[in-house]
């Protein structure tokens, strides 16, 4: 009886230093995890306050009266109205606090809308550049997008969250719950319509062409059920402002400075992306195909002076430049199999 306590014994004393040897162990890998994760939650705050500084600095146009926006999106020009997202989160949040004026309401949503999609890039960029992929998703982010803001509107940092959630979904293969939210999306602004063909480039060869069917018609008739819904409850301006023959003209239409203010914001990042598509991966190739479709849109409806035209690229261009990066750093492996 003696031997069995002693063994007992021996065993409890044991398993108590095991313990006290280990603890220190647990206590110095989460030390290091807070260590490593602090500066990218320092640089991730440092992001969303320059973005959210620029927006600051912008202006509220004439055409994009936010009170207008807000309250009666009937009255505002041709599109804007139809974009109704976050002017209806504004609202609510205004009707929650009265005391908020216009701008305050704007501000709080774009905070909020500003530090998810800066979350989102980081996680978009860790996939093809794992080391350090968070820290560049935040930068580059930052780097593309603040240069492009210029009047206040609820929708053009959306656009870019939107466009990743939708673009990490379809990586994952989470093709219901990217149906769920590319409908969502529409609420915020049209061209979601060009996430179509990225889609089904993409399930092209992970799915039976049944499937595939079905989940173009679930697409199409998710965008068409949701705009339609919208119309009707707006019943505003036209759908569309028609700024073709000005585009087409664009030498006489706009100033020579703003035109090249722009293409300077964006051809250097494409460049840049253009350089990444050899080591890049099918969906980053595959969501290259937007930015014809982006082109073909600023052409008939938008304006060559604004690079903001093309801020749903974005996260493709990060994306791109991830996979040059990696490819520099020797990580490379394959990421570029179809």
């Amino acid at each position: 009886m003696s031997n069995e306590s002693n063994v007992v014994a021996t065993r409890s004393v044991a398993v108590d230093l095991e313990t006290r040897r280990t603890q220190p162990n647990h206590l110095r890998q989460r030390l290091r995890l807070a260590s490593e994760s602090l500066p990218q939650l320092i640089i991730s705050f440092a992001c969303v306050a320059t973005i959210l500084t620029a927006l600051e600095h912008g202006y509220e146009g004439p055409w994009y009266k936010l009170h207008t926006i807000m309250h009666e999106p009937n009255e505002s020009p041709p599109a804007f109205g139809y974009r109704l997202l976050f002017p209806l989160v504004a609202r609510e949040l205004q009707h929650v606090a009265p005391s908020l004026t216009d701008r305050n309401c704007f501000f709080a949503v774009q905070t909020v809308i500003i530090a998810v999609t800066v979350y989102l890039s980081g996680k978009w960029a860790s996939l093809f550049l794992p080391r350090f992929g968070k820290l560049f998703g935040y930068v580059s982010l930052t780097l593309m997008v603040t240069p492009t803001l210029t009047y206040y509107n609820f929708y053009d940092i959306a656009i870019i969250g939107f466009w990743t959630s939708c673009l990490l979904l379809l990586y994952y293969n989470k093709w219901a719950s990217y149906t769920a939210l590319f409908a969502i999306a529409t609420l915020n602004h049209e061209n979601n319509l060009l996430l179509v063909p990225v889609a089904l480039l993409y399930a092209w060869r992970r799915m039976k062409f049944s499937r595939l069917a079905l989940f173009a018609i679930c697409q199409v008739g998710s965008y068409i059920v949701v705009r339609s819904v919208v119309i009707c409850q707006v019943s505003g301006a036209a759908l569309f402002d028609n700024r073709l023959w000005e585009n087409l003209l664009f030498w006489r239409t706009y100033p020579l400075r703003f035109l090249i203010l722009s293409g300077a914001i964006l051809i250097p990042w494409w460049l840049l992306a253009f350089i990444g598509w050899r080591y890049a991966p099918s969906l980053l190739r595959c969501a290259a195909t937007s930015l014809p479709s982006l082109f073909l849109v600023t052409t008939l409806f938008g304006k060559f002076s604004e690079s903001r035209q093309f801020d749903a690229f974005i996260p493709t261009c990060i994306g791109f430049i991830a996979c040059w990066f990696r490819h520099q750093s020797g990580s490379d492996d394959g990421l570029a199999v179809w």
